[in-house]
C-alpha cells in the first residue's frame, strides 16, 4: 500500500546536497531496475520455500508454519523500518523481499490445496493490472492529483485502521459476525475483496506519481531503493487481496 516513505520533500530533506555530490540523482529506470530485481529475489525465496515444503501434491503446515508466522513478523518490521531508515533501503529492500517470498510461498501453498492453479491465476492478474494501471498513468487517463493521492491515502489509512480494530475485537470475541460477512464468499465479502483490489491498485498509481516526481526534483540516488521497495509492498498487497478474491469465487 502507499508508503509514506515516498513524500517527496522527505526524499530531498537533509542530505540532498551530499548525496548528490557522492552518487548522483534518482532516476525512474533505476528505481525500475531495483523493482526488477527485488521482485526476482522474492521470487527465488518463494521458490526455495515452495521446493522444500510442497510434498506429494501438498504442502508440509507442520514444518512451514514457523517460517510463516517469522516472515511475516519480520516483513512487518522491515516495512516499518523501511519508512524511516531511508540510507539503509539498500539492505532492508531485499531483506524484505526475501521474507516476503518466504511468506507469500506459504500462503500461495496453502489456497493451492483447495484451488489448484488459482496461484497462476492470481500472478497473472497482478502483473495486468500492474501493467494496466502503468499504462491509464501514463496516458493520462488517470491523473495522480493533489486531490487524488488524498483520497487514496485516506481510503488506505481508513481500511487498515478498520482491519487493524476488526483483529483486536475479534481477540475478545467481538465483531466476529462482520469479520464473516467481509471475510467470507458472500456478496458482502466479494464486494470487500474487489474494494481491496481496486485500492491497491489504485495505490499503484500515487506510487508511479511519487517516484516520477521525485525524480523529477532530484532526489538523491539511494532513493530509488526506497521506491523500489515502496513498490515491492505494493504489489505483494495486491496480490493477496487479488488471491483472496479468486478464492472467493472459485469457493462459490
Amino acid at each position: 500500500m502507499s508508503n509514506p516513505a515516498l513524500n517527496p520533500d522527505r526524499w530531498t530533506a537533509g542530505t540532498r546536497d551530499t548525496d548528490m555530490a557522492n552518487s548522483g540523482l534518482m532516476t525512474v529506470e533505476g528505481t525500475v531496475m531495483k523493482t526488477l530485481l527485488l521482485t526476482g529475489i522474492l521470487l527465488v525465496s518463494l521458490g526455495v520455500m515452495w521446493s522444500q515444503f510442497w510434498r506429494a501434491g501438498e504442502p508440509d503446515m507442520a514444518g512451514m508454519m514457523p517460517w510463516l508466522i517469522g516472515a511475516s513478523l519480520a516483513g512487518l518490521a522491515l516495512a516499518v523500518i523501511g519508512m524511516f531508515a531511508h540510507r539503509f533501503a539498500a539492505i532492508i529492500a531485499p531483506l524484505y523481499a526475501v521474507t516476503q517470498g518466504v511468506f507469500l510461498g506459504g500462503v500461495t501453498m496453502f489456497f493451492s490445496i483447495k484451488y489448484p492453479g488459482i496461484a497462476e491465476s492470481a500472478a497473472v492478474y497482478t502483473v495486468g493490472v500492474l501493467v494496466g494501471m502503468l499504462l491509464l498513468y501514463r496516458t493520462g487517463v488517470i491523473k495522480a492529483t493533489a486531490g487524488f493521492k488524498r483520497g487514496v491515502m485516506v481510503a488506505t489509512a481508513g481500511l487498515m485502521i478498520g482491519t487493524l480494530a476488526l483483529w483486536v475485537l475479534g481477540m475478545f470475541g467481538i465483531g466476529q459476525g462482520l469479520s464473516g460477512m467481509l471475510y467470507g464468499n458472500g456478496w458482502i465479502g466479494i464486494a470487500f475483496s474487489v474494494f481491496c483490489v481496486g485500492l491497491a491498485a489504485l495505490n499503484l498509481v500515487v506510487d508511479f506519481a511519487f517516484i516520477e516526481e521525485s525524480a523529477q526534483r532530484g532526489a538523491p540516488k539511494h532513493y530509488e531503493w526506497v521506491g523500489a521497495f515502496a513498490l515491492l509492498v505494493t504489489l505483494v498487497w495486491l496480490y493477496i487481496e487479488i488471491l483472496r478474491l479468486l478464492a472467493k469465487l472459485r469457493s462459490r
